[in-house]
């Protein structure tokens, strides 16, 4: 049985950011693909979400976005429901990921 999936208000910026930049740098059609990627990831981990590797902290887990892109999602399980936290570029400068936090 699939979880039912509820999204931040982070998360959502987060994609759109990203989609803009697609949609500018590159061409509709990769910000598209990206976005379809995005989707994807989502409906598989609400269907298995222990796909995800742990993070620095508790109950947080992360997936990449798809092959090629460099985002990572973050997204933690409860009871029924997968909230999707965050959305981060890994190329950016590991110390300001605070799901990369030391213990």
């Amino acid at each position: 049985m699939a979880l039912k999936i509820i999204t931040s208000k982070r998360f959502l910026n987060a994609v759109q950011k990203t989609t803009k930049y697609l949609k500018e740098e590159w061409s509709k059609k990769v910000a598209e693909e990206f976005t379809i990627l995005v989707i994807y990831k989502i409906q598989l981990l609400s269907k298995q979400p222990n796909i995800g590797r742990d993070t620095s902290l508790k109950n947080i887990k992360s997936v990449l976005a798809g092959k090629g892109h460099q985002q990572r999602i973050y997204y933690r399980v409860e009871k029924d429901k997968l909230i999707i936290v965050n959305m981060k570029d890994t190329r950016r400068n590991p110390k300001h990921n605070p799901f990369n936090k030391t213990k």
